[in-house]
């Protein structure tokens, strides 16, 4: 069976052409039910590394998906409460001193004294917004992302023999994958997070295990984040059955081993709500654009192995920064754009975001020659606004940033 090589060129990293494509009776129910959208066709991407084969698309057929069997509620009849007859009431003289008819005023923080900044958790009708508690728990994440630190460059090391082309053909890969299943945002970036997190600490994965180390990452992300989780065999017929069950579940067990089952570590998109919240309210000037925008911009990222130690919080804040200025398209101060409200509610200045959003705007300008179009062509479709073809993306400002970081020459 023909293979492909991580050190070939992109145009034989493309997938092997057959006539006809069936799924096993064991994995059909899972795929007619969850995935649908762009065709994928299965391949052994990093399996043999000794020959180079040209290979082309092939589409697989979209069946509809079978409902979903929901579990009844199950009902709780009331009780009424006991009573008993030999209990007597005490009546106290005088009502306490401590109960009063008016609402005691809320507490007010220290910070929000001292900061001109505006107060976005004002809503309590929405339980899903958790107001009363969302400024701890975006403090604890900011201190809880510390802890699962990605090393810049963490493939530098005597006899690793991975590298970062390698990865950026397998995370590339990864996206399609995902798109095919259908997942959840959540799922692609802990994928990457949990793969970059096991390379790190085991450097003796060669180049024919990293195609399972990346399936099997997204095996263990769609775990923990998705309702309905594909099977074992799912990500095996993706891969051309280049592995096996076994194989999966070996390495299962090994990264797992190896990262502590530590997998709860914060993700861009969780930061991003966030920012976005905040500035949907205090500037007044957020829409879904500007949101879907920054989305297209953190996923570039994703297989570029230069931007994987940044943090989750600075590459979602960097990001949106990014999006107000590129959409917007006017000259505003960055005390404005990015004023005492929003460095307080995304923990980052403008001018610490400048050298991050430069770095962004060098994507931008290379993604339409790159020989890696996962992310373009999934943020290309009209669902997703045709935010990757916007003709805001080739204005002078995307140009003069990017030059600044070296990705464009004159």
């Amino acid at each position: 069976m023909p293979r492909l090589r991580l050190d070939a060129a992109p145009s034989n990293l493309m997938l092997e052409n057959r006539n006809t494509m069936k799924l096993t009776k064991s994995t059909v129910g899972v795929v007619a039910q969850k995935v649908q959208g762009p065709s994928l066709r299965p391949r052994a991407v990093l399996s043999d590394l000794t020959k180079a084969n040209a290979v082309s698309t092939n589409q697989v057929k979209n069946e509809q998906p079978e409902e979903k069997i929901k579990k009844p509620s199950m009902g709780i009849a009331s009780r009424k409460p006991l009573q008993s007859t030999n209990v007597k009431k005490i009546v106290p003289t005088a009502a306490p001193k401590a109960v009063l008819c008016t609402k005691k005023a809320e507490p007010e923080a220290y910070s929000t004294k001292q900061l001109p900044i505006e107060d976005i958790d004002l809503e309590r009708d929405n339980p899903q917004l958790v107001s009363y508690y969302a400024k701890d728990i975006y403090s604890y994440l900011r201190q809880l992302e510390k802890s699962y630190l990605i090393g810049a460059q963490y493939m530098d090391v005597d006899g690793y023999t991975i590298r970062p082309t390698m990865r950026t053909i397998l995370v590339d890969w990864l996206i399609d994958v995902h798109g095919r299943f259908k997942m959840l945002q959540e799922t692609l970036y802990l994928s990457i997070s949990v793969m970059d997190s096991f390379l790190q600490v085991d450097s003796t994965i060669n180049r024919r295990e990293l195609q399972l180390v990346g399936l099997t990452a997204m095996l263990i992300a769609a775990k923990f984040e998705e309702t309905w989780a594909p099977e074992i065999n799912d990500f095996v017929y993706m891969s051309d059955k280049a592995y096996t069950s076994k194989d999966v579940l070996a390495m299962e067990c090994r990264m797992l081993q190896k990262l502590d089952f530590r997998l709860g570590r914060p993700l861009p998109l969780h930061f991003l709500r966030r920012n976005t919240q905040a500035a949907s309210q205090i500037l007044d000037q957020v829409d879904v654009l500007h949101h879907t925008l920054s989305k297209y911009l953190m996923e570039l990222t994703l297989p570029e192995y230069s931007f994987c130690h940044y943090l989750p919080s600075q590459l979602a804040a960097a990001a949106l920064c990014l999006s107000l200025r590129i959409l917007d398209e006017s000259d505003t101060e960055s005390n404005e754009l990015w004023n005492h409200s929003m460095v307080y509610y995304s923990g980052y200045t403008y001018e610490s975001l400048e050298p991050l959003m430069e770095k962004l705007c060098g994507l931008i300008a290379a993604a339409d020659v790159s020989k890696f179009q996962a992310v373009r062509k999934k943020y290309a479709c009209s669902k997703l606004y045709n935010i990757s073809t916007i003709p805001h993306l080739k204005s002078p400002l995307v140009t003069v940033l990017a030059k600044r970081a070296g990705a464009v020459k004159n």
